[in-house]
């Protein structure tokens, strides 16, 4: 512990400070409005990296980081060619006409978006349902890697770093709602693309250059037995069973578009267009939030491949193969080994942020569906503060089941996301552009498209995934779109006055 003090009193340090912006964000969180979407009235700089810390949380620092030591540069460059591809559709497709019809009909949530523009409480009730389910599943994930994170750098119990990542979260979050949330994602999210830029500046010192760095890859032999030229081929290098049924290419780019695809539907990303201050803001974060994805994903994204440089002369030989079947492990490895204690610190608190990013955004959009989406459907006269204490006290209760299950998770942390994005991913996406593009789109058709991509998406998971190695995003997609087709085709149409309100854009 003394060897770490210096950590310690910084990562103190930094989570008063990230508590002192809860509190302040309890004074401004007097009305639902204020606590859902920040009263509508964030500025560029909040929305742009608040959108983009989100979006990266552990997971995507420590899992994504890692996985490329896995997966080679196949997912080095197919995840970040898919995550820059929709952040730019994000921003230039959903986000404008989305900010515009939400003020217009005067949703906070994306379940009560659907239950305005499809004028029933069904598609409502149904996307929260989904967001309680998929959500849970994904903190999950972002708990283990913070666990992690800490296991390594700092050598406490993994359960230990799970609760000094999420208790802080839990308070600001309860206390200060969305205002306080994008304020701290803004501090974090500066912090994950300094620490992600600083370590991916020392993994090329240490490997001499991208192109020496390649070159040495060429030469390498992985594993014992398999040339290292492989580490850059789509499909030349990965886990055996991928492998050995020569689907390494269908099985990278769809966990890809899995992953990627949500900048489009998810609901604790697209509720940042809510929160805009005005059309001007999405239009300029058209430019700078594509630029930090970009930025952050080639550059992260990439450090996994060279690991393979790095590991083999810090750790023996016999435990490499560990660091292969657990590739979160490589991110808080190289941290600990390559970084002076000082900038290890910033980097720690960096994984640790971009952790703290995505669960405070989770858990606000857990509670705030439950509150506005279960608790005032089910009794829409209680009065305001009731369901804005309920939403608090929500918060804390929803982070809770996640903590439980990721004390003994599954190994991957990405795989894990890529299941719930694929649910989150295709469950909502059909609904909400039908919803923002057609006047078709009826109530049946997006309740059922959601309840079926979901159901579809789990039944692959399980009964074809490990056969064909396709994720289950494609099927997700795919049924999710036809139904909603097929049953807005032949059922009740919605109040053509509702639609048309926020179709006039």
């Amino acid at each position: 512990m003394e060897a770490h003090l210096m950590t310690w009193l910084i990562l103190g340090l930094y989570i008063l400070i990230l508590l002192g912006i809860g509190w302040w964000g309890y004074y401004k969180s007097n009305s639902i409005e204020e606590y859902y979407v920040g009263g509508r009235s964030l500025g560029l700089w909040v929305i742009s990296f608040s959108f983009f810390a989100t979006y990266f949380s552990s997971s995507g620092f420590v899992g994504g980081g890692g996985f490329g030591f896995q997966m080679g540069f196949g997912w080095s460059s197919t995840d970040p060619f898919f995550c820059i591809l929709f952040s730019v559709i994000a921003w230039t497709a959903i986000g404008p006409r989305l900010r515009h019809y939400t003020n217009k009909l005067g949703s906070i949530t994306l379940p009560d978006f659907f239950g305005f523009r499809y004028d029933h409480m069904m598609p409502r009730l149904v996307a929260a349902v989904i967001i309680l389910f998929a959500y849970t599943f994904y903190m999950v994930a972002i708990y283990k890697a913070a666990g992690e994170a800490f296991k390594f750098l700092l050598g406490v119990p993994y359960v230990v770093g799970i609760l000094i990542t999420i208790v802080p979260v839990i308070i600001y979050t309860a206390v200060g709602g969305f205002r306080a949330v994008t304020m701290t994602d803004l501090l974090q999210g500066i912090l994950i693309l300094a620490g992600g830029l600083m370590l991916f500046a020392l993994v090329m010192v240490e490997v001499g250059g991208w192109n020496s760095g390649i070159d040495q890859l060429k030469t390498i032999q992985l594993l014992g037995s398999i040339p290292g030229e492989k580490l850059l081929h789509l499909d030349g290098f990965g886990p055996p069973p991928i492998i050995k049924a020569g689907r390494m290419a269908h099985f990278l780019i769809t966990l890809s578009l899995a992953i990627g695809i949500v900048f489009l539907s998810a609901p604790h990303l697209v509720v940042r267009f809510y929160a805009a201050k005005d059309q001007r803001i999405i239009s300029r974060g058209m430019i700078l939030c594509p630029i930090l994805v970009a930025v952050f994903t080639m550059c992260v994204y990439s450090i996994g491949p060279f690991a393979w440089l790095i590991i083999p002369k810090i750790v023996p030989s016999t435990e490499i193969v560990n660091y292969f079947k657990n590739p979160d492990q490589v991110i808080p490895l190289l941290t600990s080994v390559l970084f002076h204690p000082i900038i290890g610190t910033i980097v720690l608190i960096a994984a640790i942020s971009a952790g703290m990013s995505t669960i405070n955004s989770l858990l606000l959009t857990l509670a705030t569906s439950f509150g506005r989406d279960v608790i005032y459907v089910i009794n829409p006269k209680l009065p305001e503060k009731t369901i804005l204490l309920a939403t608090r006290y929500s918060s804390i209760a929803l982070a809770i089941v996640p903590f439980v299950i990721a004390i003994n998770p599954p190994e991957v942390v990405v795989v894990l996301v890529g299941l719930s994005f694929s649910i989150i991913g295709s469950a909502f996406l059909s609904p909400l552009v039908g919803g923002l593009y057609w006047k078709g789109g009826t109530a049946a058709g997006a309740a059922w498209s959601m309840v079926l991509s979901t159901v579809s998406c789990i039944l692959w998971y399980i009964y074809l995934y490990k056969k064909l190695w396709i994720y289950p995003i494609l099927p997700g997609l795919v049924v999710g779109f036809l139904s909603f087709l097929a049953i807005s085709a032949v059922t009740k149409k919605p109040n053509a006055e509702e639609v048309c309100v926020g179709l006039r854009y």
